[in-house]
């Protein structure tokens, strides 16, 4: 699994269109004539920019129009060549953490400060967790904060108001924990403030019945209670004050664990630059052949269908007088090179996190 947003953002830009001699269609912004990696679509003949833009279903399309159009086809490329690499099993576990029958009826008193969960994630590459939501068992009703922090910086992560109207209730929060931003390991504590101004008359439900308090096993993951005495701010608290805790906090949290390359992908981009760029390449091309179907019956669109299949699917011996290695071919040998590449790097072969980008 990877994130698909961060994944567009973070490799666009990585190939790149040439501007054109022809001043008349030299109408690329910034951001379209820019390579990181030196692969230039158009030095392919058959992805001039004369044709592209001659062969658009809107024959009014403006130049911004027409460069958002080239964005989107890079980005569709971008996100086509991940998931055929990254094409294994992701699942690792998912777990709600307290997953026994619970009696609601004695609550537990807290101290003021800071209560949560302390997630430790293995120290295994690629491994990420989501929260996908969160149940919540109090008696009253009132709201409480909930933060998600991590260790390398005060401000929480995540957070969200959420306001307390049953005695159990479920809040979706799709939390995402992949260690592509500016995190890297570290812990993490899940948790709120009892002396939240708006906490009002909340207590959480005590698990004292039969094994209600027995936690999940989670994969990849350690979790215990903690709280934080005294602790009054919406910030990461002082670490030596951490004291472990037996009431219940009310908190359930429902947690994916999966592989994520989202920081394997943008940390060795260049990797994918060759792949991506004969996607983008088999993209145009195919979006040519489709303006000239719609004059299927005249010869030289015709002619020209059949050469530019040959381009792309390429041409045995055995089936012509010379041979054509064809884009899509040569993509499918790319993509089998870089899952070669990308197995050596999750195993470490450079070292614990491949840098393959910074050697560009």
């Amino acid at each position: 699994m990877f994130n698909a947003d961060k994944i567009q953002t973070n490799l666009y830009g990585v190939v790149g269109f040439r501007q054109p001699y022809n001043p008349d269609y030299a109408i690329l912004d910034a951001d379209n004539i820019s390579s990181t990696s030196g692969e230039w679509v158009t030095n392919n003949p058959y992805c001039k920019i004369e044709h592209l833009y001659d062969n658009q279903d809107y024959n009014s399309l403006s130049d911004l129009e027409f460069n958002e159009q080239l964005k989107r086809m890079q980005e569709d490329s971008i996100i086509n060549i991940c998931h055929r690499i990254f094409n294994k099993p992701d699942y690792i576990d998912r777990q709600v953490l307290y997953k026994n029958a619970q009696n609601r009826v004695e609550t537990e008193i807290l101290q003021s400060g800071l209560v949560c969960f302390k997630i430790q994630v293995s120290a295994k590459k690629n491994v990420a967790f989501k929260i996908k939501r969160i149940l919540l068992d109090f008696e009253g009703s009132g709201d409480i904060n909930l933060m998600l922090f991590n260790t390398s910086q005060d401000a929480p992560l995540m957070s969200k108001v959420i306001t307390i109207t049953s005695t159990h209730q479920v809040e979706v929060l799709d939390w995402v924990i992949d260690n592509s931003g500016d995190t890297y390991k570290g812990d993490y504590y899940l948790g709120y403030l009892t002396n939240y101004v708006d906490i009002g008359t909340l207590k959480p439900f005590k698990r004292d019945y039969e094994q209600s308090n027995i936690m999940s096993i989670v994969s990849e993951m350690s979790i215990q209670k903690f709280q934080f005495v005294g602790h009054t701010t919406n910030t990461l608290p002082n670490l030596d004050n951490e004291d472990s805790i037996d009431e219940c906090l009310g908190l359930n949290p429902d947690i994916t664990v999966y592989k994520d390359y989202t920081d394997l992908i943008t940390q060795n981009k260049f990797l994918l630059a060759r792949a991506i760029n004969l996607d983008l390449q088999i993209k145009c091309i195919e979006m040519y052949m489709a303006t000239l179907r719609s004059n299927i019956n005249e010869r030289e669109s015709q002619l020209q269908i059949t050469r530019l299949t040959q381009v792309v699917e390429g041409v045995n011996s055995s089936e012509s007088t010379f041979k054509v290695t064809g884009l899509r071919p040569e993509l499918s040998r790319a993509i089998n090179s870089i899952q070669k590449e990308v197995e050596r790097l999750q195993h470490g072969y450079f070292g614990e996190r491949g840098m393959i980008d910074t050697l560009m």
